[in-house]
């Protein structure tokens, strides 16, 4: 087995112990001692960036609707679970700042630049991926700040390999769990992309991420990347 150090990512914060998204789930991530925790972005119809994975707020709290048809307000009133509130932006960068890095994954389609400026008003301290399946949005943040750290998101292998993380300009490339190959591993990193895996969870899902080269484990259990086989 490979013994080099692999980063470990909390899902979603660490949605395996707490709900997810929320500042709860952060407060898990950091304690497991996650290197980085990632989260959702989406924007409201008032132009509020919120944390939130799925366009309907139905299955992660206890309100109904698209979140992009919804105030801020609206959303405040909400339980996402435990008693928890969905956070904004600025309030996941106050809380995890100076403590752990951060991906931010844009959901909502044209909100990249918006997230990168954000985490440079509040002058966020620890490093931050910024993340979308939405390639041109982290395009938009490279071609503002040269130096970012962009992750370009894909769901299968494509023909052309790297093409779609170099295209964007992407320092890092994030791929299903399920539909990675050693192949396609070995393609992005002649690329010199770092490569993160998700999501896995399993001892078994997790010692096959690490057969495939992960850079890093995206888990919504990240204390077990480090105790996996």
């Amino acid at each position: 087995m490979n013994s080099r150090r692999i980063i470990k990512i909390g899902h979603r914060g660490a949605a395996g112990h707490r709900p997810e998204n929320t500042l709860a789930a952060l407060e898990q991530a950091i304690a497991l001692d996650a290197d980085y925790v990632e989260v959702d972005i989406q924007q409201t119809c008032d132009g509020h960036l919120v944390l939130m994975h799925d366009k309907f707020v139905d299955r992660t709290t206890n309100g109904t609707g698209k979140l992009s048809d919804m105030r801020w307000d609206d959303l405040r009133s909400l339980d996402a679970g435990n008693g928890q509130r969905i956070p904004s932006l600025p309030e996941l960068l106050e809380a995890a700042n100076n403590r752990v890095a951060l991906i931010l994954e844009s959901i909502t389609p044209g909100i990249g630049l918006k997230v990168h400026q954000q985490v440079v008003s509040m002058t966020f301290r620890e490093p931050v991926i910024f993340s979308s399946f939405h390639h041109a949005d982290i395009a938009a943040i490279r071609e503002v700040d040269s130096k970012a750290l962009t992750m370009a998101l894909l769901e299968a292998v494509p023909i052309a390999r790297a093409a779609f993380a170099l295209d964007a300009g992407a320092t890092h490339a994030g791929i299903a769990l399920d539909t990675m190959t050693f192949e396609f591993g070995e393609a992005l990193h002649e690329a010199g992309l770092q490569v993160f895996l998700y999501t896995a969870d399993s001892p078994e899902q997790i010692g096959l991420a690490k057969e495939l080269g992960a850079d890093g484990i995206i888990s919504n259990f990240p204390e077990r990347i480090q105790i996996s086989g």
